[in-house]
Formats: structure tokens, C-alpha cells, sequence
């Protein structure tokens, strides 16, 4: 500790004493030697707060994809509880539902040939039932109000295959072939 007193008192004894020309050259090293260590000092803190910042961020940014992935996953979870409530209903009797909407629509039905159970009843898999259905110079209109019908109707019911031809008699109609399955759970 007295060995830096000296080295001190020394080093102000030879500002005093040097001429003003050596105090100049001193001031300015003093002063470029205090820039850089500011300079040093304000690189590393704004290294460490950028850092920080990018940590931050990535942070934010992987609690809006997480509160984005809840908010689908109660949409879905919601969905999926609809549909289960959906396949617990027991569908109606295929043919004569089809058959009802069709008359309904003001539709023909050509034939209708019904396939039974076809898939599905094993290991709690929802139990599939299909109707193959062919319906004969049918306007468009008509076959639209019937299929939404048909999609909108209680319980899971889907137009599994649509097959459209125009009907060679009338070229405003169309011949058609569907197969209309519903599920039920098992």
C-alpha cells in the first residue's frame, strides 16, 4: 500500500514538473485510455443486453406458439367431444332416411341396394354403415339441397362416393351413383 503512495506521489510530482506540451500528450492519453475502457465496458454490457433481448424473445415468441396451440387444441378437443356425442346417437335406418330425403327434395331414386355393416366395430372403432344409392335425371339443384341434406342430417352420415354423369336423354340433368355411410360407435 505505500509502495503505491509513492508511486503517486511520483507520478503528480512529474505532472507538475513536466512542461505543458508533456501535459497536453498526458491529457490526451489519459483521455483516449478513459474512451477506450468506456468503450470496452459499453460493448460488453450491450453484448450482454442484446443477448438477453434475443432470449427474451425467443421466449415471448414460444409462449404466443404455446397459447396458440392450447386455444387450437380446446377448439379441437371440443370438436372431438361433438363428434363422440354424434356417434353415441343411434343413425337412423339408412334406406328409409335416404329415401325420406329424397322424397323431400323432390328427387327419384332409381335403386337403392343396402351393404350393411362394412367396416369398423372392433377394437372401439365406430361401426360403418353404407347405402349404395343411384338416382336418375337429377337437376343439379336438386341433387345440392339433397346432398347437404344428407351432411347436415343428426348423427355421422357422409356421401362416401359421388359418381355424376350427364343423363344422355337431357343434358340439363345428371344420372348419379352415391354410397351414404354412417357410423355409430361400437
Amino acid at each position: 500500500m505505500e509502495r503505491l503512495r509513492v508511486l503517486l506521489e511520483d507520478a503528480l510530482q512529474y505532472v507538475q514538473n513536466a512542461s505543458p506540451r508533456e501535459r497536453r500528450l498526458l491529457l490526451f492519453a489519459g483521455a483516449g485510455a478513459l474512451a477506450f475502457v468506456l468503450l470496452v465496458v459499453w460493448a460488453a454490457f450491450g453484448s450482454s443486453i442484446r443477448r438477453h433481448q434475443g432470449s427474451l424473445d425467443e421466449k415471448r415468441s414460444d409462449f404466443e406458439k404455446v397459447q396458440r396451440l392450447s386455444a387450437g387444441y380446446a377448439q379441437q378437443e371440443q370438436e372431438r367431444q361433438m363428434l363422440e356425442a354424434r356417434l353415441r346417437q343411434s343413425p337412423p335406418a339408412l334406406m328409409g332416411f335416404v329415401d325420406g330425403l329424397a322424397r323431400q327434395e323432390g328427387v327419384e331414386i332409381g335403386s337403392m341396394a343396402d351393404r350393411g355393416v362394412v367396416s369398423g366395430g372392433q377394437n372401439g372403432r365406430p361401426r360403418e354403415s353404407s347405402v349404395d344409392v343411384s338416382l336418375g335425371k337429377v337437376p343439379l339443384e336438386k341433387l345440392m339441397r339433397l346432398l347437404q341434406s344428407i351432411e347436415r342430417s343428426p348423427g355421422v352420415i357422409r356421401v362416401r362416393k359421388l359418381r355424376l354423369r350427364k343423363s344422355p336423354e337431357n343434358k340439363g340433368t345428371l344420372d348419379v351413383t352415391m354410397t351414404v355411410s354412417a357410423w355409430q360407435a361400437a
